[in-house]
């Protein structure tokens, strides 16, 4: 089956015509101008976002105490998988205006999903991985599917606040643990 659609039309005259396919014309090159520019436009995407990554590794490497160089790290690291290492976009702010505008360029790239990050760091994802590391950077916290569910019903079996509940959780579980550490394996010690 075809996708051609075949459309005759009737003019009344010359002077027709030649209107109708100056008409067809500025269509079609209007079209392929849009194209060329959308290429173009992609290309100044692709070379401002490489440009603009060696400006962030570059300002890790120079500058690695900096809160800027954190704050670039976790960027990268949002960028490389943010549902592991989210990204506070507020962080932006606190970096200088060339860094703020590197880390823009890239996400402006990256939004294109042609390749990620680590292939595009001079030291791969092996770096990326050292930089997790060095700045102390891990993934999120994740409850499994059980327990999502459940702590989601909490809130309102209980009526308290989710941040409250989680905290008396953590709280919990840190005290299970220091009892733990007081009374060594197989000693007495309370049980919860």
């Amino acid at each position: 089956m075809s996708d051609k659609i075949e459309l005759t039309l009737q003019v009344a005259n010359e002077v027709q015509a030649q209107e109708l396919r100056q008409a067809w014309q500025e269509i079609v090159a209007g079209k392929l101008e849009r194209a060329q520019a959308m290429d173009r436009d992609q290309e100044g995407i692709m070379e401002r976002a490489r440009i603009a990554l060696q400006t962030i590794e570059k300002a890790i490497r120079e500058h690695p105490t900096s809160g800027q160089a954190g704050r670039l790290v976790r960027f990268l690291a949002g960028v490389y998988c943010g549902s592991d290492y989210p990204f506070d976009l507020t962080d932006l702010r606190a970096l200088d205006t060339e860094l703020a505008n590197a880390c823009l360029d890239y996400l402006s790239y990256d939004r294109l999903g042609k390749r990620e990050v680590h292939h595009h760091l001079s030291g791969g994802d092996r770096e990326l991985q050292e930089w997790l590391r060095d700045y102390g950077i891990e993934p999120a916290l994740r409850l499994g599917g059980r327990q999502a569910e459940g702590f989601a019903a909490l809130p309102e079996k209980t009526g308290r606040d989710r941040y409250e509940l989680l905290d008396e959780a953590v709280d919990d579980l840190i005290d299970k643990y220091r009892r733990k550490g007081a009374h060594p394996a197989g000693a007495p010690g309370r049980k919860r």
